[in-house]
This record gives C-alpha cells, sequence and structure tokens, in this order.
C-alpha cells in the first residue's frame, strides 16, 4: 500500500517533521503556539492526510495533535524516499492533489481554526469547489470507471455532492494504472487468449426479506426453470455460515445482480451495504452488473432515495409476470456468455 501512495509536499515534509522530533515531548506544543492561522490549517490539513494514509496516528486536544504515533507507513514511506528521488507530477496528478487540498480545508473550516466562519461560507466555498471539481471532470475523468456515477452525482447536485466526489477524488488518487494510463506510461496488455474466470453463479438476487413471500420467492423459482445458478440467501447459507461475509463473497461471485427495490429495501443497512458494493463493482469493472426491478415503488421514488440508480434503466414488476423477467434475465445472461 505505501509503495502506491504520493503524499503532498506539505505532509511529507510534516511526516519528516515529526520522525525528527519523536523524543521531544513539548515540541507540538511550542510549535503550535507560535505560528499564524494559515500555518495552522496547513498543518491540520498535512496531520489529517498522514493519517487517512496511516501514516501517523494521533488524536486532537486543544485543538493540538496529542499521542501521536509514526506507523510502520509512515516510516517505510520516509526510508524510500531516502532511496528513490521522486519525479515531478504531472499538470495532472498537481491537479488532482490541488482539489484534494482545497476539499479537506474546507472541511476543516468547521472543526478547526475557521470555527466561527457562517453557515453561508462554508457552503459558497464547498459549492465552488464541485464546479471545480466538473471542469477537471470534463478536462480529465470522462473515460475513467466512476464518470457514469460522477455524472450522476453532478446532475442531482445534493447535499452529500462534495462528500461523494470528494470520496471518489481520493479513490482516483490512488489509481496507480489509471494515473500512468494518463501520463503515457504503456502497461503489459493481457493476451486476449487468456481464459475468462467464469464466476460461480450467474445472479446475486438482492432484495428485503420482507418480499420473500409475495414475489422474490417466486421469481427465484422461475430462474431455477431455466437452470440458472443463483446466490439466494435462503438456500447458500449454511448453518455457522458468517453470513455477512458469505454474501459479500455471493456478489463477487456473480456475473449479474438482480436488485428488487420497493419501500422494504429503503432504509435497510444491509441492502443498502449490497447496493453500495454492487455499484462500487460496476463503476470498477465498467461492465453492466445491475439489474434493477422496481416493486412497488415510483421511478421518482427510486431517484429520490437511489439517485446513483436511477440512470440504470430498469423495469416495473407490475408489469411482467416472474416468468417473464426470468426469460429477460436469461437474454441477459446469453449476451454475456457470447460476448
Amino acid at each position: 500500500m505505501i509503495n502506491s501512495i504520493r503524499l503532498s509536499q506539505e505532509a511529507e515534509a510534516l511526516l519528516n517533521e515529526i520522525i525528527n522530533h519523536e523524543k521531544d515531548t513539548n515540541y507540538w506544543e511550542v510549535r503550535f503556539d507560535n505560528i499564524d492561522n494559515r500555518t495552522k490549517a496547513i498543518l491540520f490539513k498535512s496531520f489529517s492526510e498522514l493519517k487517512y494514509h496511516s501514516c501517523i496516528a494521533f488524536s486532537w486536544a486543544d485543538d493540538m495533535p496529542s499521542d501521536i504515533i509514526v506507523l510502520e507507513d509512515g516510516y517505510s514511506y520516509v526510508e524510500r524516499m531516502k532511496g528513490f528521488k521522486m519525479t515531478g507530477m504531472s499538470e495532472f496528478e498537481k491537479k488532482i492533489q490541488a482539489l484534494l487540498r482545497r476539499a479537506n480545508e474546507i472541511s476543516d473550516m468547521i472543526h478547526y481554526s475557521y470555527r466561527k466562519m457562517d453557515q453561508e461560507g462554508f457552503e459558497y466555498q464547498r459549492d465552488l469547489w464541485v464546479n471545480d471539481f466538473e471542469l477537471f471532470y470534463h478536462k480529465y475523468l470522462t473515460d475513467h470507471p466512476f464518470s457514469q456515477r460522477i455524472e450522476t452525482i453532478l446532475f442531482h447536485r445534493n447535499k452529500d455532492a462534495f462528500k461523494d466526489l470528494f470520496a471518489i477524488l481520493v479513490s482516483i488518487s490512488n489509481d496507480t494504472d489509471y494515473i500512468d494510463s494518463k501520463n503515457g506510461v504503456e502497461k503489459t496488455m493481457v493476451p486476449k487468449y487468456q481464459k475468462k474466470i467464469i464466476p460461480e453463479y450467474d445472479v446475486f438476487i438482492s432484495h428485503a426479506n420482507v418480499d420473500k413471500a409475495e414475489f422474490v420467492d417466486d421469481l427465484k423459482s422461475s430462474l431455477d426453470k431455466l437452470g440458472v445458478q443463483i446466490f439466494y440467501d435462503k438456500d447458500t447459507l449454511e448453518w455457522g455460515d458468517n453470513w455477512k461475509e458469505r454474501i459479500l463473497n455471493g456478489v463477487e461471485k456473480s456475473e449479474f445482480a438482480i436488485i428488487i427495490i420497493s419501500e422494504n429495501f429503503f432504509g435497510r443497512e444491509w441492502t443498502e451495504n449490497e447496493l453500495k458494493e454492487l455499484l462500487s463493482r460496476q463503476n470498477r469493472n465498467g461492465q453492466k452488473i445491475i439489474l434493477p426491478i422496481l416493486h412497488k415503488i415510483t421511478i421518482q421514488q427510486l431517484l429520490e432515495k437511489y439517485p446513483a440508480v436511477a440512470d440504470i434503466q430498469a423495469i416495473d414488476s407490475s408489469k411482467y409476470s416472474v416468468d417473464e423477467i426470468a426469460i429477460l434475465f436469461a437474454k441477459q445472461l446469453i449476451k454475456r456468455l457470447k460476448a
């Protein structure tokens, strides 16, 4: 992991400073007593960056870091930098780092040296950052696997847009293969004749347990008749299984996922965890995985609750019998196998 991260210059300098003063018990108390607010804000951001990358552990006390511990990844990073001169960042990487730094500073505004900043001012900075991210996206990221997800977030611009885009940008900043491709670094191609790994299941059925008796069990029976290999918790989980682990394993090992979205699906922690995992996998692979079925809800309800799913073509359970849905799925599976 440490070989894939690239700290900002400020965080790298701070890490060296922490290591050089590990035994100075009063160092950081004195350091924070003699700096202006701007420098303090940069230090807060750099401490947060080091903690995020597991280079250090610490806690905040009276607006100061305390109980600072350098972790193994922190020492490893410094050792690596001693023997390896890092090449300059490309324009693409510089813009990513600049956006990340600004996002961290905006987030820190509420917690640290900008506590008195009014809500309107904070929201303005946040909206300005989202605008700049949109410009960056259209210039650099339209070919990234996250592009569909980013466009959905930018289109709806809800209150979580800043947080969601920041999380995506962190992931992209750690995607070394994508960054190398942007910098013109060629990777060894996987031979076309290499055999594709066949998933263990054709489909994973994600649903709320309340919908089993009324709809899901019947759909599962119709799929069974067609010889579809199904991960279905009722049949697949065995006595003594770690059910959370088995379900996530089923998600990973299935070619498709049929998601029955009803009012019973809304707000249930585990079904929403399954949905997040499937969305992440779909965006990561850039391949169709999610097949949504709306069960007694409207498109508008879906849009309000799960905007990231609203862009994926769904079918309405009231317009098809379970046998017809099973046949529609079989057609999707045949297309995938042919491909």
